[in-house]
């Protein structure tokens, strides 16, 4: 950035006192309130006739807060983007980013100043699943265009509620889908299902299967996930052992060496942010990498775990996420990282290439800005109308398709190799991509049969 406040194409607003962008990027726990952005001709501090206003919601403070900055950087770069590109509507496009600090309470009341005090006509967010899960029904009640750019739980795109239970009046109830929801980034269910099939398919001698994830509902999904789909397709695996640290611990050994106990062939984890880096330090300080033949991670590709772990992470073990930045070889992901280096290149808290939400939030404001064109109009019900079955063409992963009835996009999840050879902007290794996975309806279902897990697609 060339100023703490301002870039060629942007102009930014923090509605917290004394508090610059740099601060507000970094700071963990800061509990920053919001920032605003919007085009060069446009205004600062709500909707109005001449802008369209998009209200992005992440975690922006505490042990999340990674993720949520990295969301905030591509959507800042997206709406750039489609502004340069004549906004929309041949109105220019205004971002408000608020912190929902990782309570449900407070990201439906960001909801509800957003689009009641604001006048925001779409929003984007999330960082938690379950803040996803507990506000859904107060942005079902605002009947705004809602995207979900950085969302696990497949449980917020299953609508089909007489087979899976209402998630919002039954107990056992997993179906927690809402007619204004859509999510473009590949959830639990997708990234699971390629992680399965990868073991399944691409690892010999692997037998013995073991389980190390976050305690909360994120890591248990993910196992039972995998297992499912493990089973499903025929792998025939031992499930050997199961450990759950607590989100956040500064100490997993105990539960590391119990995994080891088990001399498993495979370790699936679901560790994200600081978690993954834990993890991956304290494992190899106890030998885990040695013993077992590899160890797989949801979703803790992102440059910033792998610049920390440095030489710590061992070269060869696989690793997943929702998107990588070689991953793709096409038009629409060079522009990306061009404008993403371009956008940051003066900023040294931003690293040079996106997180793994990246591609996702990035997205988003285009995606928006083909469903408004498309609707002719920022009008809520008919917007909702033309996102329903849609096709993104110029997404940096590829083509991608909403699908008309779970609303969720047909996105991959990728899966690499720790690897020196990937060009990165940082010391330390990258990821050599080594397949791509998507999942339709019809697989899942068959799939899952028997484990009462939705499919989520």
């Amino acid at each position: 950035m060339t100023d703490e406040n301002t870039t060629p194409e942007g102009t930014y607003e923090h509605r917290a006192a004394g508090l610059n962008r740099r601060r507000f990027l970094t700071a963990a726990g800061a509990g920053a309130a919001a920032t605003s952005l919007s085009g060069c001709l446009g205004g600062v501090g709500g909707g109005g006739d001449d802008t369209v206003h998009i209200g992005a919601v992440f975690l922006l403070s505490g042990i999340a807060e990674v993720l949520g900055s990295a969301s905030e950087a591509s959507a800042r770069v997206g709406a750039d983007a489609v502004n340069e590109a004549g906004g929309i509507l041949d109105m220019d496009v205004e971002m408000t980013f608020l912190d929902h600090e990782g309570d449900a309470d407070r990201a439906s009341r960001n909801f509800q100043s957003l689009v009641q005090e604001e006048d925001a006509d779409a929003l984007i967010g999330l960082t938690s699943s379950g803040v996803t899960l507990g506000s859904a029904s107060t942005a079902e009640e605002l009947g705004v265009p809602y995207t979900l750019t950085d969302i696990g739980t497949p449980y917020v795109t299953e609508h089909d509620y007489d087979t899976y239970g209402n998630f919002y009046e039954e107990d056992e109830g997993y179906a927690a889908g809402i007619d204004n929801l859509f999510r473009l980034n590949a959830n639990t269910s997708i990234n699971t299902y390629g992680m399965a099939k990868f073991a399944t398919e691409e690892l010999d001698g692997v037998q013995r299967v073991a389980n190390l994830g976050p305690d909360y509902a994120y890591g248990q999904q993910c196992w039972d996930y995998f297992k499912a789909y493990a089973d499903g397709l025929g792998a025939d695996f031992e499930y050997v052992a199961s450990e759950f640290p607590s989100l956040g611990a500064g100490d997993m050994t105990p539960q590391i060496n119990s995994v080891m106990d088990a001399d498993p062939d495979l370790v699936f984890t679901s560790f994200w942010g600081g978690d993954t880096t834990t993890f991956v330090q304290q494992a190899a300080e106890q030998g885990l990498f040695d013993q077992v033949e590899d160890v797989f991670d949801t979703i803790g590709a992102a440059p910033g775990n792998f610049e920390s772990l440095g030489d710590t992470i061992p070269r060869g073990i696989h690793f997943s996420g929702w998107y990588w930045h070689s991953a793709f070889d096409n038009e629409a992901n060079s522009e990306y990282l061009r404008r993403y280096r371009e956008t940051y290149q003066d900023d040294d808290t931003v690293i040079g290439i996106p997180s793994f939400t990246g591609a996702s939030t990035y997205s988003s404001v285009w995606m928006y800005k083909q469903a408004m064109e498309q609707a002719g109009s920022t009008d809520f019900d008919d917007v909702i109308s033309e996102m329903e079955g849609m096709t993104f063409e110029d997404d940096p992963r590829g083509s991608v398709t909403l699908d008309a009835d779970s609303h969720q996009a047909n996105a991959p999840t990728v899966i690499g190799e720790i690897s020196d050879s990937d060009d990165v902007p940082y010391d330390g290794p990258g990821m050599d991509p080594t397949t791509t996975y998507t999942l339709d309806r019809e697989t899942a279902l068959d799939l899952l049969e028997g484990s009462g897990l939705p499919p989520g697609v």
